[in-house]
């Protein structure tokens, strides 16, 4: 694979935008080790994971929790979310925890047994995958809310994810 996909100068979230590059550069290493295309930022996933970090840290009580599948807070893409327990923590530490789920990864089709283990690697990898957004929010006690949301989504039962 020839080039590397750039963050865009307005990065669509609070994320920096070297912190956004870096977690890009680590999802597209990850898929050219599985030969996957890479992803492009996306500004837009941006601003759509960014709303529901800032949901999450300020009216969830800084819980993790997937968006509904309906309603005004719907999902429509793909989703990885991670929390780390202090502000240090950014987009590139986000996407090294899902990446390391790959420990745990043996290739294959997605099944119910293995998806709870390894659900974040996937979708980083998912062949079908084109875009990648993200979104940041500090919890009021100091920790950090990270949400990636992927264009199309992946993570479907019964197939490979590359």
């Amino acid at each position: 694979m020839t080039g590397t996909a750039s963050v865009p100068e307005a990065v669509g979230s609070s994320i920096p935008r070297a912190a956004a590059q870096a977690a890009l550069d680590l999802h597209n290493s990850a898929r050219q080790d599985v030969g996957t295309r890479p992803l492009l930022w996306s500004p837009e996933l941006s601003a759509f994971a960014q709303k529901w970090a800032h949901h999450l840290a300020q009216d969830k009580g800084c819980r993790m929790e997937h968006r509904p599948g309906g309603g005004p807070w719907g999902s429509r893409y793909g989703e990885n979310i991670f929390w780390g327990s202090a502000s240090r923590f950014n987009a590139r530490d986000a996407a090294k925890a899902w990446y390391d789920e790959i420990r745990d990864w043996r290739p294959g089709i997605l099944t119910g047994d293995n998806w709870h283990k390894t659900g974040h690697y996937t979708q980083m990898v998912w062949k079908g995958t084109t875009h990648v957004g993200m979104g940041q929010a500090h919890c009021p006690s100091g920790a950090v809310i990270i949400v990636a949301n992927y264009d199309p989504p992946g993570n479907y039962m019964g197939q490979s994810p590359y």
